[in-house]
């Protein structure tokens, strides 16, 4: 394996000037020349990729229900966070959870588009990847869950009178 890898680097090195003589393979828009107006030419090349990656999430944002429900939990959540006036850890928490349920949502759809651009009739490999980034949804949903209750039990338990209990349960240590 080790030896693969060294190889396939080796090759890479060697054949770097000739991948300058072709376009991108990863390239999928046919008409290089069609650059938004305002951006390219003041920013370059980097402001046009930024608005495609705006333009994905809004597209996932209107086409996509679950993206919806998502982007709404986390406006909840960031009320939520304001409401109870959270401390900075909390915050970097709940930012973490809310990225990464929205970027797990976000590539779901993407696999989900790409398989329904290569066939649109019943295939068991098809199925299984759509099933496993929705799985994968499904597990950083429930794991920005947990992270919401032990950010917000703490406040909670406060907001409702003392709980030593509880708190110490959530919290750890002797308070």
């Amino acid at each position: 394996m080790v030896c693969c890898t060294l190889i396939a680097g080796l090759l890479a090195l060697i054949l770097r000037p000739l991948s300058a003589l072709r376009g991108s393979p990863l390239a999928w828009r046919l008409d290089r020349q069609a650059v938004r107006p305002g951006f390219a030419p003041i920013f370059g090349a980097r402001s046009q990729s930024f608005s495609y990656a705006i333009a994905g999430i809004g597209y996932a944002a209107r086409h996509e229900p679950n993206m919806r429900i998502h982007l709404g939990a986390a406006m909840l959540a960031v009320l939520a966070g304001m409401w109870f006036d959270i401390a900075a850890t909390d915050w970097r928490w709940l930012i973490l959870a809310i990225g990464l349920v929205l970027a797990a949502e976000a590539l779901n759809t993407a696999v989900e588009q790409c398989c329904n651009a290569i066939s649109r009739e019943y295939n068991s490999a098809i199925k299984a990847a759509k099933d496993v980034a929705a799985g994968a949804v499904l597990i950083c949903a429930c794991c920005a869950v947990l992270i919401g209750l032990s950010v917000f039990m703490p406040y909670l338990a406060i907001a409702g009178g003392p709980h030593p209990d509880l708190h110490r349960l959530i919290c750890g240590g002797n308070s």
